[in-house]
């Protein structure tokens, strides 16, 4: 069984389970009531949910070496490469063109990873803009001629 599994069979068991109400109250068909999914989403309790997961030394180090990529602000030059999917030294010339945000440390180019994604909205941003001018003056020397 799954984990989703086992969570709807818990869900079913707590929608399906007999109503501890009282006696007056279960015998009027108006008021008695099965919990619904929103009820049981009410409740303010604090569920404690445990899952293992099994995994080889290799498959163990290949995932803390992608938690460390990904959450860690500062990029080195060859992970800010990959991130940008672009060749190492095409980024490390972008840099020293000053092109693209990134510093030196040690001798070595370090980038910020909300730097590149903000230098990557603005690269976005200024081509939809170029784009918009290109087609605006098309059309007015079109409407000219």
């Amino acid at each position: 069984m799954n984990l989703v599994d086992a969570i709807r069979l818990a869900t079913q068991k707590q929608l399906n389970a007999p109503n501890t109400e009282s006696a007056e109250a279960s015998s009027t068909p108006s008021t008695s009531r099965v919990p619904t999914e929103n009820a049981l989403l009410d409740k303010e309790e604090m569920q404690t949910v445990r899952f293992e997961v099994r995994l080889t030394n290799q498959q163990l180090y290949d995932l803390l070496q992608w938690l460390s990529r990904t959450l860690h602000p500062v990029l080195t030059l060859r992970e800010a490469a990959h991130y940008l999917r672009i060749r190492p030294a095409d980024l490390q010339a972008l840099a020293e063109q000053g092109e693209i945000p990134g510093f030196k440390v040690d001798n070595r180019w370090r980038f910020l990873k909300h730097a590149l994604d903000e230098w990557m909205l603005l690269q976005h941003a200024t081509e939809l803009h170029t784009a918009q001018q290109e087609e605006t003056s098309h059309e007015t020397e079109e409407s000219v001629a």
